[in-house]
């Protein structure tokens, strides 16, 4: 006999009086993505009617409840893990989670039986019921998806192209396709319909009825569509990293099953043709001891070969992160500014430090977004890239500038990062040199040279003439003499910088001359504290140029 407030009831009793706390609807979600599961205890239908005995409303309020779940042959928690608990609140649904291993997850996803257990009052009363229905509703996408890129104009339509895996989705009415993208602290979604008029054979239509045949979805604005992308685009422009996916949504024995895979890869369409014009759009960014760095693949300049119509202003927006470090910079220049500078600089925040310190390879990523602005601020055209952010190798270098020659003498850095010392060493590379102001570069002379650069040594020295000028950049003065002479002198009143490029990086030093003669200027740069590196690790850096 167990006495609860007065009211004197047998163990049977009690039990029953307390398995008609919760519904018989109660059911289970899954989450693969997070492997979690979540116990959605539904309120008895009539607990508001029950007036006799109603213990449920009488004793269990404000009271703590231990929750399991059971499987045919796994229980969650498992024994000697933390307790998995609520606190009752009468006629209220009540969400229960349980964290479970990948394994464990993996395990139990096809079954589609389960009972929950519950003790009231540590133990004192334990009811066990069925759940009505099991449902998983983020299967992991790579069961369908083998990639997903995601390519969309600016304020108007989506291609998504994909490479399916072989999937058991059906391709019918019941099939409901759409993007889900993060809108402050909810996630939103855009719908894909099916095509029902010239429709690319390879594209999502429901006389298609073989899911792996679709390789391409589209998000067309439409009166249906147009509420839902301005929305997306507009989160989307404040940030670039906010969760994208995409979903199918599909019934299974009697449930809903909704698969979810993340973007592979999301690009901004080429609207301008500057894809097949220009050869150097993907921009990588650099961690520097001091200063945070992009650089365009291939270029000398920013200015791009293709014709940016409209355009009056750049916007630059740069992420970097790795799983506990992020930084943000941004900033905005006239397009004649922004085609005169050689690469974008940023000084260091005290994240992008950390970033610096913590660096991993594998892990420091980067969202570099190069937009094309109209006079309203409109966005006309962007480039977007998602890469790995690098550290550069270059430590220290003296320039020398002889009346018929540049030398140019630099040290590799033995940073165990520095991604350079993999790779293996080549012969075409090129020396530019420049000057700031205003902050605004402007180009004084590149040079193509044959030079084995090894990175395995760590001192370098080399020299150049002007029969290895490179001709076909815009330049402060015509020729290289004449560019030769500006330099010197420039170099009494300008800061001065040079760059390296080879065909695995950039690297940009840049320092304020220390000595000058009449036969040659010589100037140094001691300490990485005046450095600006950039380093870009790609196999196709500046291919134009060779």
């Amino acid at each position: 006999m167990i006495q609860f407030a007065h009211v004197h009831v047998t163990m049977t009793s009690v039990s029953s009086s307390f398995s008609e706390c919760f519904s018989a609807k109660s059911y289970i979600n899954g989450d693969s993505l997070k492997n979690q599961l979540s116990l959605h205890l539904l309120p008895f239908e009539r607990l508001d009617k029950i007036t006799n005995e109603n213990l449920c409303k009488m004793y269990l309020p404000g009271k703590v409840v231990v929750t399991q779940i059971h499987y045919d042959d796994m229980s969650f928690p498992r024994t000697g893990e933390a307790e998995v608990n609520f606190i009752y609140q009468f006629n209220q649904e009540i969400v229960v989670t349980f964290q479970l291993s990948p394994t464990d997850y993996l395990h139990i996803i096809d079954k589609q039986n389960a009972m929950y257990e519950l003790w009231y009052d540590v133990n004192l009363v334990k009811v066990n019921n069925s759940v009505n229905t099991i449902s998983h509703t983020k299967y992991n996408g790579t069961n369908c998806f083998q990639k997903l890129e995601l390519e969309y104009t600016i304020y108007g339509d989506m291609d998504i192209r994909v490479l399916p895996n072989s999937c058991a989705v059906k391709v019918d009415p019941s099939l409901q396709v759409y993007v889900e993208f993060q809108e402050g602290l909810v996630n939103s979604q855009i719908p894909i319909y099916p095509c029902t008029s010239d429709c690319d054979p390879a594209e999502f239509q429901l006389s298609q009825t073989d899911f792996g045949l679709t390789k391409l979805y589209r998000v067309k604005k439409t009166p249906a569509t147009e509420t839902q992308l301005a929305s997306f685009y507009s989160h989307f422009i404040e940030n670039r990293r906010i969760h994208i996916s995409m979903n199918l949504k599909f019934p299974k024995n009697s449930f809903f099953v909704v698969v979810s895979r993340n973007f592979d890869n999301i690009i901004a369409k080429d609207t301008w043709g500057c894809k097949t014009n220009d050869v150097h759009l993907d921009a990588f960014t650099i961690l520097n001891p001091n200063l945070v760095s992009i650089q365009f693949r291939d270029s000398l300049t920013n200015k791009l070969k293709c014709n940016t119509q409209d355009a009056v202003k750049v916007k630059i927006d740069i992420y970097v992160y790795d799983q506990k470090y992020s930084t943000r910079y941004q900033r905005q220049y006239s397009i004649e500014e922004f085609n005169q500078n050689i690469g974008i600089q940023f000084n260091n925040t005290a994240e992008s430090i950390k970033l610096r310190e913590n660096y991993n390879v594998d892990l420091s990523k980067t969202v570099v977004v190069v937009s094309y602005l109209n006079s309203t601020g409109d966005i006309l055209w962007e480039i977007i890239s998602y890469h790995f952010a690098y550290i550069g190798c270059v430590s220290r270098a003296t320039l020398h500038l002889y009346s018929d020659q540049t030398c140019l003498n630099f040290s590799f850095d033995s940073h165990s990062m520095c991604v350079i010392q993999k790779i293996p060493s080549t012969g075409k590379n090129t020396l530019g040199i420049y000057y700031v102001e205003d902050n605004i570069s402007h180009s004084l002379g590149f040079y193509r040279f044959n030079y084995e650069i090894d990175y395995k040594i760590l001192h370098h020295s080399v020299c150049f003439v002007c029969d290895q000028y490179i001709p076909d950049v815009i330049y402060a003065k015509q020729s290289c003499v004449q560019n030769q002479l500006f330099t010197k002198e420039k170099i009494k009143s300008s800061i001065i910088g040079f760059g390296i490029v080879t065909k695995f990086e950039f690297i940009i030093l840049e320092s304020v001359v220390t000595e000058y003669q009449n036969f040659f200027v010589f100037f140094a740069v001691v300490s990485v504290s005046l450095l600006i590196l950039v380093g870009v690790f790609t196999a196709i850096l500046i291919n134009k140029l060779y």
